[in-house]
């Protein structure tokens, strides 16, 4: 495929010195919210031509699709192209952190280094199908035993009494159902159940399951799914939502929290865990629902809180990776990725119901990915004493 390209550099944001803004601003002007100053370190961008190809998992299918029309919106000759996990493309996602493997492969499709950040968060469920059971409370403990092949009753004592208000007798035996090949939602599931509960979880950190009935692709669960009452699977909380399929609630320090509050998944990828290394900013999953310090900014994500609500939120939230190509000659790739970790790029992710990276953690991408930052920017206009 052709492309053109104007000019040689990624994405320009515009940044303002936190020091040198203290000073512009008067002392009786209050601070700038955080998401207003995240506007104002964004509001350039430097466009290029062309169709950038990205490499996407079939649970993500669709997402990309709309950072593309937003990403147009803004530069009109711009584009990003979805296509399937297995294609040769110079921008690849994967649902976890990437392998050695992964990144060796496109690792030789690129003649320069290759770039490796997070680029978005999503939650992650034990989902079931059971007719009129939406919402049963499942802790890790009873997960871990359901995975292992521990538990194969729904009305096992474990269930029935974290269920009190349920009738559990007569349903079918409980069925596990998972992708031969792996998840990385099997893996933010088992990092979870081996940190919460590892007296019911001995496998460790994992992306197979050993035990239950083994598909090619998550849509073949999802459909096995639906033709068989009392089958269990570990799907992304998006899928579950648009396929209509029943999902767990969890316990956190005696709250239950439920897996369809997008506020609260928010709150939840705040404990990820993320290590710098050459050209790259890696995550784990964010499993507990605590936010590490310095990891969430609260009034960033737009979140508002009920009075006395504690700050715990879903505590199982697989993290998503970008790897790019960045060549001197070549700087659609980068720049497409530098899009992606944009608000707006963010804010596309998050219309799909995909959960945006905590602001502090965004923010930490842009060393990896070379972005131009500018040394100042003028206060808000309604900055003003």
């Amino acid at each position: 495929m052709n492309r053109s390209r104007n000019g040689r550099w990624g994405i320009a944001l515009t940044v303002v010195s936190l020091v040198s803004t203290t000073m512009v601003l008067s002392a009786c002007t209050p601070p700038m919210p955080p998401d207003v100053l995240a506007a104002q370190l964004e509001n350039q961008i430097t466009c290029r031509n062309g169709s950038q190809d990205v490499a996407v998992p079939e649970e993500f299918v669709g997402s990309f699709d709309m950072v593309s029309m937003t990403l147009t919106g803004v530069c009109t000759e711009q584009s990003i192209t979805e296509v399937g996990a297995d294609t040769a493309a110079s921008v690849v996602v994967t649902s976890t952190a990437p392998s050695a493997a992964e990144l060796a492969t496109i690792q030789s499709r690129c003649s320069g280094e290759v770039v490796t950040v997070p680029v978005f968060a999503y939650g992650v469920t034990l989902s079931y199908n059971i007719i009129g059971l939406d919402g049963l409370i499942l802790t890790p403990e009873v997960i871990g035993a359901i995975l292992s092949g521990s538990i194969t009753l729904w009305d096992d004592p474990a269930i029935a009494e974290l269920n009190s208000g349920y009738d559990l007798t007569g349903l079918p035996e409980i069925v596990v159902m998972s992708v031969e090949g792996g998840t990385g939602s099997v893996e933010a599931m088992t990092t979870y159940i081996s940190n919460e509960a590892p007296e019911s979880w001995s496998a460790g950190v994992t992306k197979v399951l050993q035990v239950g009935e083994k598909f090619s692709t998550e849509l073949d669960v999802i459909n096995e799914m639906f033709a068989i009452e009392g089958t269990v699977a570990v799907l992304p909380i998006v899928q579950s939502i648009n396929n209509m399929i029943p999902m767990a609630a969890a316990q956190v320090q005696g709250e239950v929290i439920n897996p369809d509050d997008t506020q609260l998944q928010k709150v939840g990828s705040g404990s990820m865990e993320v290590s710098v290394g050459p050209n790259s900013l890696v995550a784990t999953a964010a499993t507990g629902g605590v936010p590490f310090e310095g990891n969430f900014d609260i009034a960033a994500s737009k979140i508002v809180l009920a009075e006395g609500q504690p700050l715990i939120g879903w505590p199982i939230m697989a993290t998503a990776h970008v790897m790019a190509c960045n060549t001197p000659e070549d700087q659609l790739p980068l720049s497409t990725v530098q899009f992606l970790e944009r608000l707006s790029g963010q804010g596309s992710f998050e219309t799909y119901g995909l959960t945006p990276l905590p602001e502090p953690i965004r923010i930490q991408t842009f060393a990896p990915l070379q972005v131009t930052l500018s040394e100042t920017v003028a206060p808000s206009e309604s900055a003003t004493e």
